[in-house]
């Protein structure tokens, strides 16, 4: 038995040496009648958070440092809401996902209103806006990435299937200050990384042993990914290599413990966690 428990943990070190578990304390944690939160936004003044109540079909506005609820939007004009990103106009992006469209609204504080939408989607569930402007869509429903500039098409990119340039179920789409677009292909349990002419250049996550990636957020050089269905969240450096993790690797809930969590805020040293089938989000500060 003891050979056995030997062999074991020689088997584990070398990953939990590549991903050191993360200490953390909690902060503040809200629920308020969530149902599947999917991801969430920082307000342009980093005070406010804009969460998409998923399965609500509604935006939830909350105190980034309480996670006080400031107010609620958008009961009556969005469908499974997935993702939100503000552009560099000040208004709030919203991945529609029910009415494939990104729905653009004019927020101050929780008062908003809809001002516009990007059609021609196919169930959107990541939006993301470049640094020259332009907003990149993932079309969860169609294995592909949408490119708008100034409000129009400009093109789509990829196809379905598992090759560089393809996808299968992409969630999350982001933009790095130097042009660069993350793509998380969920179906494919990896991230892809492309140039702003949105060609390929390299793909992580095999060696993660990634299990249903879904969002993630840049925090200075660093990258916070949410791996779901290892309940867990990854911390990153831009290539992929692994820095830390929280989350045990299994179901619970707790200030380490998440249940198929689907993405993550970060302003070093806090994190804001979307613990998904929890129905909560959790304000963690990330000691030492």
């Amino acid at each position: 038995m003891r050979a056995i428990a030997f062999a074991v943990f020689a088997l584990l070190a070398p990953l939990a040496a590549a991903q050191p578990a993360l200490k953390v304390t909690q902060v503040a944690e809200f629920t308020g009648d969530l149902t599947q939160p999917h991801d969430a936004a920082f307000s342009p003044d980093g005070k406010l958070i804009y969460v998409t109540d998923m399965a609500n079909s509604r935006m939830r506005v909350l105190e980034a440092m309480t996670l006080k609820l400031v107010g609620t939007f958008g009961e009556s004009e969005l469908s499974r809401p997935h993702d939100a990103e503000f552009d560099r106009a000040g208004r709030l992006l919203v991945a529609d996902t029910g009415n494939h469209r990104i729905a653009i609204y004019e927020v101050t504080g929780a008062q908003a209103k809809l001002v516009g939408e990007l059609k021609g989607l196919s169930g959107p569930e990541g939006v993301a806006v470049a640094p020259d402007g332009r907003v990149i869509a993932t079309n969860t429903g169609g294995g592909s990435v949408s490119v708008f500039r100034d409000g129009k098409l400009e093109r789509t990119v990829g196809k379905y299937g598992s090759g560089n340039g393809e996808f299968a179920r992409p969630h999350d789409v982001e933009a790095a200050s130097d042009g660069t677009v993350y793509v998380v292909d969920s179906g494919n349990h990896r991230v892809q990384t492309f140039g702003a002419d949105m060609q390929h250049r390299a793909t992580f996550g095999a060696a993660l042993k990634l299990d249903e990636p879904k969002y993630l957020h840049f925090d200075g050089d660093r990258i916070w990914l949410a791996d779901e269905d290892n309940h867990r969240v990854l911390l990153l450096d831009r290539s992929g290599q692994p820095l830390g993790v929280l989350g045990t690797g299994k179901r619970g809930r707790g200030p380490n413990a998440f249940y198929k969590p689907e993405a993550v805020l970060a302003r070093a040293p806090h994190v804001w966690v979307i613990d998904t089938y929890n129905d909560r989000i959790v304000l963690l500060r990330v000691d030492g």
